[in-house]
């Protein structure tokens, strides 16, 4: 709405303010067997000082799904064509155990049952590191980082899999105690970091 003052100049009344609130997003590494194996996740937020008139409530905080963990029993090479079939609406039991293939479909893993959900706060965007491979850096939650830690501890030499959808994200041999909360998944393309960012950050 405009105003006409006398002089015949036009005015906007001083009452228009805008409140704006932006979007929030949320947010051990092993040393990992080089094999071919979420959305950034970070805190913005920004408003303007104004006299509101109506009230703004906050973006509801994302919530990622827990992360399985099972033992590997076996691996070898493979191609996508013996790769068996998966279903990412109907999850294995966590109490089965099952083959299936890694994201790339180059390798076939038999798998335990799950020993432990491993629960995340954070999923990092892919970082390339030297020699063509990229990282996504996962951060767990302060129980998950303890169980980590203790079961790491326990498990030397053992080889694990983070699983997502029934597909092996990555399978790492754990070769030291992780202590500080954090998983680093590697990778050797942008486009297989991309996708296992994804799938790592996948709400619940």
């Amino acid at each position: 709405m405009t105003q006409r003052r006398g002089d015949g100049t036009v005015g906007v009344p001083a009452a228009w303010l805008v409140c704006a609130l932006l979007p929030v997003a949320l947010v051990c590494a092993c040393h990992s067997t080089r094999q071919a194996a979420a959305p950034t996740t970070s805190t913005t937020r920004a408003a303007t000082t104004a006299t509101p008139t109506t009230s703004a409530s906050a973006a509801p905080i994302l919530k990622i799904a827990p992360l399985p963990v099972r033992p590997v029993n076996k691996s070898q090479p493979t191609s996508p064509q013996k790769c068996p079939a998966t279903d990412p609406n109907h999850p294995v039991a966590p109490t089965e155990a099952f083959t299936t293939c890694d994201i790339g479909r180059t390798t076939l893993y038999a798998l335990g049952p799950e020993t432990m959900q491993l629960g995340l706060i954070h999923v990092e965007p892919p970082k390339s590191l030297a020699a063509g491979y990229y990282d996504v850096t996962l951060t767990l939650d302060p129980p998950s980082a303890s169980a980590w830690a203790s079961y790491t501890a326990a498990h030397l030499q053992d080889h694990v899999a983070f699983v997502r959808d029934n597909l092996v994200l990555e399978a790492p041999i754990i070769e030291d105690p992780v202590t500080y909360g954090r998983i680093a998944l590697t990778t050797q393309t942008a486009e297989g970091a991309a996708q296992l960012a994804q799938l790592a950050g996948r709400p619940s």
